[in-house]
C-alpha cells in the first residue's frame, strides 16, 4: 500500500471526524469527491492517501502535517461504505532527484521563483479559495505601506502557521487580525525595549506570532517598506535579519545558521487556520 496505513470504521461520523482532524490540522485539501479522484495528484500533493482504495474511493480530504500524510474518507465495497483513516510517509521535498539535500533556500526552485513561492514549495502549500484582503483599505488604516513580500504570503497562504512554530498576522482574521495587534502594541509604550513600538519613528510592527514567546516584527522607519529587516526577540534579547519575510522564513526552515529548531525538520509544512472574519 505504499507505505500508508489505514483504519476502517464503520461508526465514526465523517463530518466529525474530519472536523476534529481540522482543529489540530488545519484546512484540508480536497483529493476526492463523488467517486472522482484528482487526477494531478502525485507523491508530493497527496497521491499516497488515495493510492490503496483505487475504484472504492468515494471521498478523501488530506493533510500535509509534518513528516506525514494523514487522509479522512469514505469508500464503498461489496458489502457497504466505510469511514476511513489514512497516515501515509511524506516525501521530503528538499530532497532532489539524486537524493542528496540541498539547501532549499538557494538551489531547487524555478528560476525567478520569489521568495512567497519558494516557500510554497518548500511546504508543498496547495492554495485554498478565501477572501481576498483589501490592502489599500489596510494600509490606509495603518498609515503606511506594508512590505510586499508580506502581502503576497498572506495572498497565498492566508491565515495559518509554518511547522507550529510561527504564525502570520493576517488582516481581518480573528484572532490574528494585523490591524488589531499593531493598534494593540502601538499603546504599549515600553513593550518592545530599547526599540520602540510603531508608529514610533523606526517603530516594530509585529508580522507574527508564536507560542515560543518570541517576538517576529519587522523595523519600519525607511522609506521603502521591502527594505524593513526582520527582527527576533525574546525577553528584550533581539536578533536582526537585513532580508524580506520571505527569505527569512524560508531560511527560518531550513537553514541551520539562523538557529531555529524548524531548520532541523527535514519536511515543512504550513497549518491552515479556517478564522472567521473579525468582521463577520
Amino acid at each position: 500500500m505504499n507505505g500508508a496505513s489505514r483504519l476502517r470504521r464503520t461508526v465514526v461520523d465523517l463530518t466529525e471526524l474530519l472536523a476534529e482532524v481540522g482543529r489540530r490540522a488545519g484546512r484540508p485539501r480536497n483529493l476526492a469527491a463523488d467517486g472522482f479522484t484528482d487526477p494531478s495528484l502525485t507523491e508530493r500533493t497527496g497521491l499516497p492517501l488515495v493510492e490503496p482504495f483505487g475504484d472504492e474511493l468515494l471521498e478523501m480530504r488530506g493533510w500535509a502535517y509534518g513528516s506525514h500524510w494523514i487522509g479522512c474518507g469514505r469508500v464503498v465495497t461489496s458489502r457497504r461504505e466505510r469511514t476511513v483513516v489514512v497516515i501515509a510517509k511524506r516525501e521530503d521535498p528538499a530532497v532532489s532527484v539524486t537524493g542528496k539535500r540541498e539547501d532549499p533556500a538557494v538551489t531547487g526552485f524555478p528560476e525567478g521563483a520569489s521568495w512567497a513561492e519558494k516557500l510554497r514549495i518548500l511546504t508543498d502549500w496547495d492554495p485554498v479559495p478565501q477572501p481576498a484582503v483589501n490592502w489599500p483599505a489596510v494600509e490606509a488604516d495603518l498609515a503606511t505601506s506594508l512590505p510586499s513580500d508580506y502581502k503576497e504570503i498572506v495572498d497565498l497562504f492566508g491565515p495559518g502557521g509554518f511547522d507550529e512554530y510561527v504564525d502570520l498576522l493576517v488582516p481581518g482574521a480573528l484572532g490574528m487580525d494585523l490591524v488589531g495587534w499593531t493598534k494593540s502594541d502601538g499603546d504599549a509604550t515600553d513593550l518592545w525595549e530599547p526599540h520602540a513600538s510603531y508608529p514610533a519613528p523606526r517603530g516594530l510592527l509585529r508580522w507574527g506570532a508564536s507560542e515560543q514567546e518570541f517576538d517576529f516584527v519587522r523595523q519600519t522607519g525607511t522609506a521603502d517598506p521591502d527594505d524593513w529587516p526582520v527582527l527576533v526577540g525574546l525577553f528584550g534579547d533581539w536578533e536582526r535579519f537585513d532580508c524580506g519575510l520571505g527569505e527569512f522564513l524560508v531560511r527560518m526552515l531550513t537553514d541551520v545558521q539562523y538557529g531555529f529548531p524548524t531548520s532541523r525538520l527535514h519536511v515543512h509544512f504550513f497549518q491552515s487556520h479556517d478564522l472567521r472574519s473579525v468582521e463577520g
